[in-house]
């Protein structure tokens, strides 16, 4: 335990929080678990669909069972239990903002199962939409299942741009979105600002940004861990987007509270958001009274004739180093994340687009959608899909990911530049990276 805890430098203490943190949950075991798989999971929606599946599974493994566990803070717990060597479960979720914490060390001291040979050895790679993968890979190897590709499309008041004139054929560009979405911000009551918005971008959070900057063509860190979140691209990028809040006032400020936000849609203010594929469901869900009056397109293009979406958020399926039985956890991965029906089921529900190409000839995605006007979404969102940007995972990511909020808020806020919130960022997370291995 003490060599897994070199590479944390000042960490014991922290380990320790972690452990008592995540004491009631690993501690609690049985001894016999050959087989007995326990699956940890960090959200309600995810717990409901899998309750609802496990048991196809047992009854085709019979005498096997299947622990479904939602866990609480389930990243700060599966690190200690990874940390400590004990307590942790068979099979894990982890989101996409969190892994990084699980790829600091070396190879050996990674928690989760090196997968690669067996999606190679069942020849399900190109199964997958590659840019999928990466998140979950490091150093040529796949540690994770992917649940999802998250494109992204403009979500946008169709009845309003049909009122203005406005054809969103015409709108290839963010430029052209700019031009044609101008007329929409008028400020009627003379009050300084609009009465209402084309897109609503945040001013407080990076998610938003994060998106359109990987459809630029940055990120992060390249693929061999160079931090880049500083180039032109990526000031060009944010010097846009707070163009957009401020000077151009194109843009409203998301509310820090989504209620806020849905109550600003119903209220006619706010015509358009950034949607990947899930958020397109919140909006069904949250905002009903206007069934009928959105569409979806494509993301305008940073240059004519390049990619029309993005993509927002994600989570993996892992098979931990604990697992007793890692070839029953492997069947019951592959069974969670690549059951047709099961996909299926989870589309007609979130809207969530499976990273699994076969799966797009299932007729679910060929339905019409009634809350987009009839529009067929499931076949808009499975032909972006393969076009999606990729993302490299690095062992700073969580980190950095951190520090990219607060830069996104001094850009957007009139703090900093966003060239040099941006540069500062890239100092700090430097400073970590160069900190961090000092300590190894």
């Amino acid at each position: 335990m003490v060599e897994h805890m070199n590479h944390l430098g000042k960490a014991p203490l922290i380990f320790g929080l972690l452990f008592l943190l995540a004491f009631p949950v690993i501690v609690f075991r049985g001894d016999d678990r050959s087989d007995t798989l326990e699956f940890w999971i960090f959200a309600q929606t995810h717990y409901d669909e899998f309750s609802a599946r496990i048991p196809a599974f047992e009854a085709a493994h019979p005498g096997v069972k299947v622990e479904l566990r939602l866990i609480s803070k389930l990243h700060d717990k599966l690190l200690a239990a990874f940390l400590s060597g004990i307590g942790g479960p068979d099979l894990s979720e982890v989101e996409i903002s969190s892994v990084g914490r699980f790829f600091k060390g070396t190879k050996e001291e990674i928690g989760f199962v090196d997968l690669t040979d067996r999606i190679d050895r069942e020849g399900i790679t190109d199964e997958f939409v590659q840019a999928r993968l990466a998140p979950w890979s490091l150093g040529g190897r796949v540690y994770g299942l992917p649940r999802d590709v998250h494109p992204v499309m403009l979500l946008y008041r169709h009845d309003v741009y049909e009122e203005a004139g406005i054809d969103p054929a015409s709108i290839e560009t963010w430029n052209d979105f700019v031009r044609e979405t101008r007329p929409l911000a008028r400020d009627k009551d003379g009050d300084g600002r609009p009465d209402r918005y084309p897109i609503m971008l945040s001013a407080h959070k990076p998610g938003h940004f994060w998106l359109l900057l990987l459809q630029n063509g940055g990120g992060m860190f390249d693929a061999d861990g160079g931090v880049i979140i500083d180039n032109d691209i990526a000031v060009s990028t944010l010097e846009f987007y707070c163009s957009l809040l401020n000077e151009a006032q194109l843009a409203i400020p998301e509310f820090s509270q989504d209620p806020a936000s849905y109550a600003a849609m119903k209220e006619g203010v706010i015509l358009g958001v950034l949607a990947p594929d899930w958020y397109i469901s919140f909006v069904r869900r949250f905002v009903p009274e206007l069934e009928g009056k959105w569409r979806a397109m494509p993301l305008p293009a940073w240059r004519e004739g390049e990619r029309r979406t993005s993509t927002w958020g994600g989570t993996m399926i892992a098979v931990t180093r604990q697992a007793e039985n890692p070839d029953l956890a492997w069947e019951f991965a592959k069974f969670a994340y690549m059951d047709d029906e099961a996909l299926a089921n989870r589309y007609r529900k979130t809207f969530i687009i499976p990273p699994i190409r076969s799966a797009w000839s299932n007729p679910v995605y060929g339905e019409s959608e009634a809350y987009l006007d009839g529009q067929v979404l499931g076949r808009s969102l499975t032909e972006l899909a393969p076009d999606i940007p990729g993302f490299h995972l690095n062992p700073y990511w969580a980190e950095a990911n951190d520090l990219l909020r607060q830069a996104v808020y001094e850009a957007a806020n009139g703090i900093r530049t966003p060239a040099e919130a941006l540069s500062h960022l890239a100092e700090q997370v430097r400073a970590l990276r160069d900190n961090t291995a000092e300590t190894e």
